[in-house]
Parts: structure tokens; C-alpha cells; sequence
């Protein structure tokens, strides 16, 4: 079956796959704290919640996982907004802020509750690859755990 990250890095998509069963939680974790830090999306008190809620706790309440897909749309606006403006620099900002935003909503299952923890990880390693620009630092958080 194919996904989307084999569309960004065939690599990744294999880290994916290697990462073990007991790994694929602090893996997620990690990634978004990556994804976060690398694109530099600010310290919105809905992801630090709901990362340390996953941390703590090991998931994450339903209204937090409302509150970063409320986050999520925010962003995405903003980078609708900027672009009929034609302000591309704002475009550009908050659209790769969004795609980090989605990496979390993906790591916590804000997207849609229930998924397996391995189909999050290839959503949140995709999301966070096109955050990133490019699929390095979600490699190396792979690479970390893919043994």
C-alpha cells in the first residue's frame, strides 16, 4: 500500500517501517518536539499542553487534540489570508507552521481518533518532512529509532 511519505522520501518511509512496536510513542514525541523546534511555530499553549499531556500521561484528551486541530485551521487561514494578499513571506510562514501544526495533530491522533500509532508516524514523519523543507531532521529522529 502506498503513502504519502513514500512520495517525499523513500528512505523515510523504510525508517517508518523499522521503528519498533515499543518505540513508535517516544518516537512520535521526539518528532514533534523536532518538527516544533526546527520550524520554529512558536510556543502555542494548545501543542505544549497536549505534548506534555503525551508525555506525562502517554495520550492526550480529546479537547486537547480539538484545541491543536482548532490551532491547525488558524494557521491555515493565516496562510489563505496572506496569500490573496500576495503577501508570499506570511504565505510561506504560516503555511510551513501549519504543515508542523499537522505533524503534532498526527503525533497526539488529532486527525482522526483511533488510527495505529505506525500510520500516525508516517502521516507526523510526512507533515513534518514538508514542515522542514526537506526530510532531514525527521530522518534523523528516525534513524534514532528505527534500530
Amino acid at each position: 500500500m502506498s503513502h504519502r511519505i513514500d512520495r517525499v522520501d523513500a528512505e523515510l518511509a523504510d525508517l517508518v517501517e523499522r521503528v519498533g512496536d515499543d518505540d513508535l510513542t517516544p518516537c512520535l514525541y521526539f518528532l514533534a518536539i523536532t518538527v516544533m523546534s526546527a520550524v520554529d511555530a512558536g510556543d502555542d499553549t494548545e501543542v505544549t499542553a497536549a505534548l506534555t499531556e503525551l508525555r506525562e500521561r502517554g495520550s492526550v484528551a480529546p479537547s486537547a487534540r480539538l484545541q491543536v486541530n482548532s490551532l491547525l485551521s488558524q494557521y491555515e487561514q493565516r496562510a489563505f489570508a496572506a496569500r490573496r494578499r500576495g503577501d508570499h513571506a506570511a504565505r510561506e510562514r504560516a503555511f510551513f507552521q501549519a504543515r508542523a501544526i499537522n505533524c503534532v495533530a498526527h503525533v497526539i491522533g488529532a486527525d482522526r481518533g483511533g488510527r495505529p500509532a505506525r500510520d500516525r508516524l508516517r502521516d507526523a514523519a510526512y507533515e513534518g518532512a514538508v514542515a522542514c523543507r526537506g526530510p532531514v531532521a525527521v530522518r534523523s529522529v528516525l534513524t534514532r529509532y528505527a534500530g
